[in-house]
């Protein structure tokens, strides 16, 4: 990913929308477990569904919802969450 490394990595944003009691999940939602922004988190979200690991669908006027993909939960396996 171009620019700065990102403060929270891919494997934990991924784990937090496995570990989700939903099967989906919002933006909004992740903004309040991460410290990050809510433009940060989405544009981290656009980027892991460019790289397959998860799925979205936009529902409503102009709300998304998230889920994990098979390749995601590979990815999410990886987390260190300490």
């Amino acid at each position: 990913m171009p620019g700065p490394d990102p403060k929270v990595p891919d494997e934990q944003i991924l784990q937090l929308v496995a570990l989700s009691p939903d099967p989906i999940v919002t933006a909004g939602e992740l903004t309040e477990q991460m410290e990050m922004t809510q433009q940060g988190v989405n544009k981290r979200l656009k980027s892991l569904v460019e790289a397959g690991y998860l799925e979205s669908r936009k529902v409503g006027g102009a709300a998304r919802v998230y889920w994990i993909t098979p390749a995601g939960r590979k990815v999410a396996a990886t987390a260190d969450l300490d």
